[in-house]
């Protein structure tokens, strides 16, 4: 058999991972198989492992496609100017995507609500970790630090508004027909941040 391309074996890897998502979304990842996703993408299961190491490694991969856009948006808002507007605009834009953004959507469902595992609460730990930590480099630069609310300090700030985020999240793709959250979501980052702020920029 030729040898792929790299385009080619990159086309391959993408469709398992559009397949893990549909396949994971339907049964959950602890319920799935491998040679589910395998038929669903049109492929072997050797053509999977060639890829991935098994399903937490496909979750983390599909993770990292809708991800890493933000954090490109969220290294911008760490460079001073004005970074807390900046931060405010990342945290509107993803609320916007997972009402907007099917792949968005799906992937996070599938995190929240369709992995029943101890690998699951570990990657919701180091998401966290992570999420927080670079929220509080954020909170900590000078001329964000000082519009902070008196004894909210950089790292309370940032698990705040880290949690009001993931329970946003959490909660509205449980019942995404109830709200229309694009049309709300900076109404709701902005009273986030009312909460945070001694007064509006």
């Amino acid at each position: 058999m030729a040898r792929k391309t790299k385009v080619e074996a990159e086309a391959t890897r993408a469709s398992i991972l559009e397949a893990a998502e549909h396949v994971f979304m339907a049964k959950g990842v602890a319920r799935a198989s491998l040679e589910q996703v395998a038929r669903a993408a049109g492929v072997t299961r050797g053509a999977i492992y060639w890829h991935f190491r098994n399903k937490q490694d496909i979750l983390d991969a599909m993770l990292e496609r809708v991800r890493a856009p933000l954090w490109e948006m969220i290294a911008d808002a760490s460079r001073g100017g004005s970074s807390l507007n900046n931060l405010k605009e990342v945290c509107i834009l993803a609320l916007k995507k997972l009402a907007e953004d099917r792949r968005y959507f799906r992937v996070h469902y599938i995190l929240f609500h369709r992995n029943e595992s101890d690998q699951s609460l570990n990657k919701h730990r180091e998401l966290a970790e992570s999420a927080i930590t670079h929220l509080a480099r954020i909170m900590a630069l000078p001329e964000n630090r000082k519009r902070l609310r008196p004894h909210l300090t950089p790292e309370y700030a940032a698990y705040l508004l880290h949690t009001q985020m993931l329970g946003l999240f959490y909660d509205w793709l449980i019942t995404p027909e109830r709200w229309a959250l694009s049309d709300i979501a900076r109404l709701l980052v902005e009273t986030t941040f009312c909460g945070l702020l001694t007064e509006p920029e």
